[in-house]
């Protein structure tokens, strides 16, 4: 009796301990690289999509060689070309930038009349407690309009970030449903991601989506997780490694 006793409370102990080191940490935001190295042409990561879903289930970022945006949420990637169609990436393929966070909504902004995307940045403006901390963005509803775009895939040598965006395909949808996923992040965080707003899209039926240029929301909800923890893990390759890095990805803002 003593010995089963022992077995059960050693069984639930380890049981314990497993819970433990598998719960998911919120409010921290995890990234691979730094936007000025994607900006200077370094398309070449070494993290798995895979290895990057342990980290968070809500998030955005590319892939390895600029092949299409990248939209993490609950969970799953997506991959968006130049075709404006959304497919599940697949888990072996590999990033050179991404940010995810396992979302948390900590404040939550009900729209139920038109905003523009400006109207939208605003009421998230006015909402946060302070422009220090790192926000995770999620905003879903029913949109009238919205406007995204993707970038074709590179090849060596690569170009930089500014002149793969002059090649940018834009799309346009009226009427869709679907979720931003973004972040709105402090000044000082500049250069090593963007700062301010950086959004991408993704429709409900999983058919549209990109990076998003403008939008027009008819009624939804705005919910913020705030974030407050850091963590960067830099690429091992060649391509990061003896690239001299130039200016901030500010372009990549959703001004």
């Amino acid at each position: 009796m003593k010995n089963q006793f022992v077995k059960t409370f050693v069984l639930f102990f380890i049981i314990s301990i497993l819970a433990i080191s598998q719960k998911k940490e919120t409010n921290i935001l995890y990234q691979h690289s730094v936007i000025n190295a994607l900006s200077a042409g370094v398309y070449e990561g070494d993290l798995s999509l895979d290895n990057l879903k342990q980290f968070g289930d809500f998030g955005l970022g590319t892939f390895n060689n600029i092949d299409g945006e990248m939209i993490v949420l609950d969970g799953k990637v997506y991959q968006i070309k130049t075709d404006g169609i959304p497919v599940e990436a697949a888990d072996n393929l590999i990033t050179p930038f991404a940010a995810v966070t396992f979302f948390k909504s900590d404040t939550t902004l009900e729209i139920k009349n038109p905003q523009t995307l400006q109207q939208i940045k605003e009421k998230i403006d006015a909402a946060v407690p302070s422009e220090n901390y790192l926000y995770a963005i999620k905003v879903f509803g029913e949109f009238k309009r919205v406007k995204t775009r993707s970038v074709p895939k590179q090849q060596k040598p690569f170009p930089d970030l500014a002149s793969v965006i002059k090649d940018q395909v834009t799309f346009e949808k009226e009427t869709v449903s679907g979720t931003v996923i973004g972040f709105k992040l402090p000044e000082f965080i500049d250069g090593v991601n963007v700062k301010n707003f950086h959004f991408h899209f993704l429709s409900k039926d999983k058919n549209f989506g990109g990076h998003l240029l403008d939008l027009v929301l008819d009624k939804g909800k705005i919910e913020i997780g705030i974030i407050k923890e850091f963590r960067c893990q830099l690429p091992s390759t060649e391509n990061f490694t003896k690239t001299k890095f130039g200016k901030e990805g500010s372009y990549l803002q959703n001004k």
